[in-house]
């Protein structure tokens, strides 16, 4: 009789085991989820995330640029797509946004050797951008690092804006011969 409790007790207590186990398999599932609609992150595998937990720096040493994608997701074939989550909200992205997306396409492609066919900028209102990573946008991004590694040595980087309040707050404001204040 002894064996025979101690037999329903192990398989009562492996029942109860694999129920929990699959409650909080679709307990994060459903999490998962969640975060797939409220950040808009297309259809695909979630390979890559950096918003609910810390990623591993992409760095690419070709460019000699390291970053760190919101999330990767894995779209059709092999091609993997970079999504970047902005706070504000914008009808058209901003170009700082873009390139910051070309990079994150470019160090996807060289990091897990596959191609970038484009990335996704999510704002928070929900509006996406699917930003194309073609051959323009690739000869954009190498253009913007190698003039950002020329301005690293120099002592002022060139402004590129007309706006008072970004010159006050600016790390350059008391040596930039450019400054609007």
């Amino acid at each position: 009789m002894d064996l025979f409790l101690i037999i329903f007790f192990l398989i009562l207590s492996l029942l109860i085991l694999a129920v929990a186990f699959r409650w909080l398999s679709k307990r994060e599932s459903s999490s998962a989820k969640t975060m797939r609609l409220v950040y808009g992150i297309p259809a695909g595998k979630v390979i890559y995330s950096d918003l609910d937990r810390p990623g591993k720096v992409l760095y690419s040493r070709n460019l000699g640029i390291s970053g760190k994608p919101d999330y990767i997701v894995k779209g059709r074939g092999r091609s993997l797509i970079p999504v970047e989550i902005k706070s504000g909200r914008a009808k058209e992205p901003h170009k700082n946004h873009i390139m910051q997306l070309a990079a994150y396409c470019y160090l996807v492609e060289e990091n897990y050797h596959r191609s970038v066919p484009y990335g996704i900028i999510v704002y928070s209102d929900g509006l996406q951008h699917k930003v194309n990573f073609d051959k323009y946008l690739r000869s954009d991004l190498l253009a913007t690092v190698d003039e950002m590694k020329r301005t690293l040595g120099h002592d002022c980087p060139r402004r590129a804006h007309n706006y008072k309040q970004r010159c006050l707050h600016c790390s350059f404001n008391g040596s930039c011969k450019s400054s609007l204040v």
